[in-house]
C-alpha cells in the first residue's frame, strides 16, 4: 500500500497491471509499457488560430463627444499603456462592452433627437464593431493560453479517484459557451443594450482551465485507455487462435485463474476509469463542439483539428470505441469456452 501510494504515475500502472496479468495468465510474454509519446495531432499554433479584426482607436475630440455614452473610462483603459497589452480574455470583455454601450448609446441618441452627427458617428463605429464581433469572440477564446493548456499534449492522465478538475472545467467551458452565444444574440433585436452581467465572473474560469487543465489529461488517458484495450485484446485473440483454454465449457483450474484477473484487475480497477472518461468525455467533447458551433469562420488549421480530435465521429473517439468493442467481444469468446461469462 505505501509504494502504492508513492507512485508517481498510478494510471500507467494500473493499465500495465491489468494488461501484464492478463499476459501472465495466459502464458504469453507481451507486455505492456505505457512510456509512450502521445501520438495525437498538436493544437494548432497561435498564429494559425489568431484571425485579424480592424483595432478602432477613438481620438480624444471623438472621445469627448461620447461623453455621454458611458464610454470615456472604458476607452481611456483601452488605450492605456496597460490596456495595449490585455491578455486574449480581456480585450474580448473590453469589446463586448464596447459593443453593448454603442447599441445602448445608439438607441439614447435615436430617442431623444440628439445631434445627428454624433448619432451617424455612433452608428459608423457600432456597426464596424458589430461586423468584426465574431472574430473579437474567437480570438478571446481561442487565441488564449486557457484554451491551448486544454490540449496539450504534455499533461499526465487523470488520476483514478480525483475529480481532477473535471466539475470547475465544465462550469469554465459552459461560461465560454455562453459568451459565444452572443455572437448570434446580438443579431436578433434587441429592446435595451443591457451588458451581460456575467463579464466580471469570467477571469476564475480562465483561470480554472488554465491550471487544472483537465482536456489535456482526458486526452492522455484516453488515448492510453485505447492503447490498452488493443494490446490486451491481441493477446486475448492470439490465445483464441491456439489451443482453447476449456474443453466442452468446462472450467479448468487455469481457466478460473483467467476469471479472477478478469474480475480483479478489469471489473475491480480498469472498468471503472473507463466509465469515468468515458463519461466525462462526452460531456467534454459536447461542450467543445457547442463551442465551435457559435461561429461562422473558423481557420483552416483550427477545422482539421476539429476533424481530428473534438468532431463526433473524430478518429480519437472512433479508435477509442472500436478498441473498447475488440476488448469486449475477446473477453467474451474466451470466457464462453469455459461457461465462465457473467451471468452466465
Amino acid at each position: 500500500m505505501l509504494l502504492q501510494g508513492c507512485d508517481q504515475r498510478p494510471a500507467e500502472s494500473m493499465l500495465e497491471r491489468y494488461s501484464n496479468r492478463v499476459a501472465n495468465s495466459l502464458n504469453s510474454d507481451a507486455e505492456l509499457n505505457l512510456d509512450i509519446p502521445l501520438a495525437l495531432p498538436p493544437y494548432p499554433k497561435r498564429r494559425e488560430r489568431i484571425q485579424p479584426v480592424p483595432d478602432l482607436r477613438q481620438g480624444l475630440i471623438e472621445v469627448l463627444n461620447l461623453r455621454h455614452c458611458q464610454l470615456i473610462n472604458l476607452i481611456a483603459e483601452r488605450n492605456s499603456s496597460l490596456g495595449k497589452v490585455m491578455p486574449p480574455s480581456r480585450q474580448m470583455v473590453y469589446e463586448i462592452r464596447l459593443l453593448f454601450r454603442l447599441g445602448r448609446c445608439q438607441q439614447t441618441l435615436t430617442q431623444h433627437d440628439s445631434d445627428a452627427e454624433l448619432l451617424q458617428q455612433v452608428d459608423e463605429i457600432f456597426l464596424i464593431k458589430k461586423a468584426n464581433f465574431e472574430v473579437a469572440l474567437w480570438n478571446g477564446i481561442f487565441t488564449s493560453e486557457a484554451i491551448e493548456r486544454n490540449f496539450s499534449r504534455s499533461e499526465p492522465p487523470l488520476s483514478l479517484t480525483d475529480d481532477d478538475g473535471f466539475s470547475q472545467t465544465r462550469q469554465a467551458l459552459l461560461m465560454l459557451n455562453r459568451i459565444a452565444a452572443l455572437n448570434s444574440e446580438i443579431n436578433t433585436p434587441q429592446t435595451e443594450w443591457t451588458e451581460p452581467d456575467y463579464l466580471d465572473q469570467l477571469e476564475p474560469h480562465y483561470q480554472a482551465l488554465s491550471s487544472l487543465r483537465y482536456g489535456s489529461r482526458w486526452l492522455r488517458s484516453l488515448y492510453l485507455v485505447t492503447y490498452t484495450l488493443n494490446h490486451t485484446a491481441s493477446v486475448i485473440e492470439q490465445k483464441l487462435g491456439q489451443r482453447p483454454l476449456c474443453f466442452n465449457k468446462q472450467a479448468t483450474p487455469k481457466a478460473l485463474i483467467v476469471k479472477n484477473v478478469f474480475n480483479k484487475y478489469y471489473a475491480g480497477e480498469l472498468q471503472p476509469y473507463m466509465a469515468r472518461i468515458d463519461r466525462e468525455g462526452r460531456e467534454w467533447l459536447e461542450l467543445n463542439r457547442r463551442l465551435l458551433l457559435n461561429f461562422k469562420h473558423i481557420p483552416d488549421a483550427m477545422k482539421d483539428y476539429q476533424a481530428q480530435i473534438i468532431a463526433s465521429d473524430a478518429p480519437l473517439w472512433l479508435n477509442y470505441t472500436t478498441a473498447r468493442d475488440r476488448h469486449t467481444k475477446a473477453w467474451q469468446r474466451l470466457l464462453s469456452q469455459c461457461n465462465l461469462m457473467p451471468g452466465s
